[in-house]
């Protein structure tokens, strides 16, 4: 779900690809056993697969619906089983960075999560959005730059908590 919702802000339109998405894992199921080397760790192999497939998916909704970004209260199921992997601090800094990456124009979304998330390369990007490789680059940098910049904001206008 946390993958469907970086490239969709709308909490029903991220289920939607959700179910899309195991749709498409549950008919191609049998493919994805006979190519996997059983003698590797296999849940780690189907896992990254169904990250793959949902981040597909995601895309090719943006594609189909041209989606402009929409701001929508993040619904908190979307945090539940993340915050016991971190710090409180480290979870709302998560929080504000989804926040702000869901604010940001959907191009910019999308490449910021492909490249910077996902850890897709430029030529992949480029590949699947059928922009050049330097479109992805300025766009990355972009959007990076806005991200920069909208969370330096909220830095300085939070209280620094002092320990006593």
């Amino acid at each position: 779900m946390k993958h469907a919702f970086r490239y969709v802000t709308d909490y029903d339109k991220a289920k939607d690809i959700v179910h899309d998405s195991f749709v498409k894992v549950f008919n191609n199921l049998p493919q994805f056993i006979d190519k996997t080397d059983t003698n590797n760790n296999l849940e780690f192999s189907l896992m990254a697969w169904m990250k793959r497939i949902v981040i597909n998916t995601g895309i090719d909704h943006i594609r189909r619906t041209k989606a402009l970004p929409q701001l929508a209260e993040i619904n908190e199921e979307i945090w539940d089983g993340h915050a016991e992997t971190i710090s409180a601090d480290d979870n709302l800094l998560y929080k504000e960075l989804l926040i702000e990456l869901s604010r940001l124009p959907a191009t910019y979304r999308v490449v910021f999560n492909l490249h910077a998330i996902d850890g897709y390369t430029h030529k992949e990007i480029s590949e699947l959005l059928g922009i050049t490789t330097g479109g992805t680059k300025s766009i990355y940098f972009k959007a990076k730059g806005l991200l920069q910049k909208k969370l330096s904001k909220i830095q300085n206008t939070k209280p620094l908590y002092v320990k006593p």
